[in-house]
C-alpha cells in the first residue's frame, strides 16, 4: 500500500488535493446570488374595438378620393379608361371587319338582299303583265269559260320559261360558270319582247273617254312596266357575277404561278409599262387565249371581238379593248416555247 499524504488545515489533518486552492473562494466563502426576478405577466390583449359604419363609410370614401387624386395625377381618369376601352374596341372590330371571310360574308347577305329587291321588280311586273295579256288573249270570251280562264295560263307560260332561265344564270353565275351562248339571250329577249307586245296591244284599240292622250298615257304605262321586266331581268345575272367574282377574289388565295402583270404599249414611242391585271381581267384574257388556241378567234383580235366572242356581249367593253390590246401578238405556239 502507498502511504496516503496528509495536509494541516488548521488544527485538522486533510487529505492532500480535497483543499481548494488558495485563490478560488470555496462554496462557502462565494457570496450568494439573488434569484432572477420573475418577468411580470402581460396583460390580456382586449379585442380591437369594432368601428361603426359611419366610420367604416368615411374610409372608403377617403380611399377612393385617394384612388381618384392618383388616378388624375397618373392621367388614367374615367373618361380616359372609357375612351382607351373603346379605342380597343374599335381596334378588335377594324381587324374583323377586315379579315377576308367577314368580307365575304358581308357580300354574300348583301347578294341576297340584292337577289330579293330584283326579283320582287320583276314578279311584280310579270304579275301585272299578266292581266294585260289574259285581256289581250281572252278577247271577247264569256268570264269563266274556258277560253277566258285559259286565257290566264298565257302570260305565265311566257314567264315561267324566263324566270327559269333567269334562276340557272343566276346559279350557275354564283359558281362562276357563265352562260354565255347567244340562244339564251335571244330567248330571253324574244319572251320579253312578246309579253310587251301582248301588254301594249290591247290599248292600241281600246277606246277611252280621254281620248288619245288618255290613251297615249296607257300606253306609256303598259310599256313601262315590261321594260322594268326586262331591266331586272337584264341586270339580275349582270350584278350576281359581279358579286361571285368580289367574294372569290376575297376567298381565293392569288395563284403565283399565273401571271399578275403584262407589258402593254401605252404609245409606239414609249417603252413598255407594266399594267395590273384584276382577278376579273386575267379570266378574260385566259378565255380569250383559250378562244385562239382553239380557233374560236382569230389571232389578234378586236375588242369588239372578244366582247361578242369570249364575253358573250356582257360586261365592261373597256376591260374587252384592254384584254385585246393584251393579247395581241400572242400564239400559242410561242406560248408553249
Amino acid at each position: 500500500m502507498t502511504a496516503m499524504e496528509f495536509t494541516r488545515h488548521g488544527a485538522l489533518l486533510v487529505p492532500t488535493g480535497t483543499l481548494p486552492a488558495p485563490n478560488e473562494p470555496s462554496e462557502d466563502d462565494r457570496p450568494a446570488t439573488a434569484d432572477p426576478a420573475p418577468e411580470p405577466a402581460a396583460p390580456p390583449q382586449q379585442p380591437p374595438a369594432r368601428s361603426s359604419r359611419a366610420e367604416q363609410r368615411r374610409a372608403r370614401r377617403d380611399a377612393d378620393a385617394r384612388a381618384a387624386r392618383d388616378a388624375v395625377l397618373a392621367g388614367e381618369t374615367k373618361k380616359v379608361q372609357r375612351w382607351a376601352a373603346r379605342a380597343a374596341e374599335a381596334r378588335h372590330l377594324r381587324r374583323l371587319l377586315l379579315d377576308p371571310d367577314v368580307q365575304a360574308v358581308r357580300l354574300m347577305r348583301q347578294r341576297a338582299r340584292w337577289s330579293v329587291m330584283a326579283w320582287s321588280a320583276l314578279v311584280f311586273a310579270l304579275l301585272f303583265t299578266m292581266v294585260n295579256v289574259q285581256r289581250f288573249a281572252a278577247g271577247h270570251a264569256e268570264p269563266w269559260s274556258p277560253m277566258w280562264v285559259v286565257a290566264w295560263l298565257v302570260d305565265p307560260a311566257f314567264s315561267i320559261l324566263l324566270v327559269g332561265l333567269l334562276i340557272a344564270r343566276g346559279h350557275l353565275s354564283a359558281v362562276m360558270r357563265q352562260v354565255t351562248e347567244p340562244i339564251v339571250k335571244r330567248v330571253e329577249y324574244g319572251l320579253l319582247a312578246a309579253t310587251t307586245a301582248m301588254n301594249v296591244a290591247p290599248e292600241l284599240v281600246h277606246r277611252f273617254p280621254g281620248g288619245l292622250a288618255e290613251q297615249v298615257a296607257s300606253i306609256v304605262l303598259h310599256l313601262l312596266v315590261p321594260l322594268l321586266a326586262f331591266a331586272a331581268a337584264s341586270v339580275i345575272t349582270l350584278i350576281q357575277d359581279h358579286f361571285a367574282a368580289a367574294i372569290a377574289a376575297l376567298t381565293t388565295p392569288p395563284d403565283g404561278d399565273r401571271p399578275t402583270g403584262i407589258n402593254l404599249h401605252e404609245h409606239p414611242d414609249t417603252d413598255p409599262a407594266m399594267v395590273e391585271l384584276s382577278a376579273d381581267d386575267r379570266k378574260v384574257l385566259d378565255a380569250a387565249r383559250h378562244a385562239i388556241a382553239t380557233g374560236d378567234l382569230d389571232p389578234d383580235p378586236s375588242g369588239y371581238a372578244i366582247y361578242r366572242r369570249v364575253m358573250g356581249g356582257r360586261g365592261d367593253k373597256t376591260r374587252a379593248y384592254r384584254i385585246a390590246t393584251a393579247v395581241n401578238g400572242w400564239r400559242p405556239a410561242l406560248h408553249a416555247a
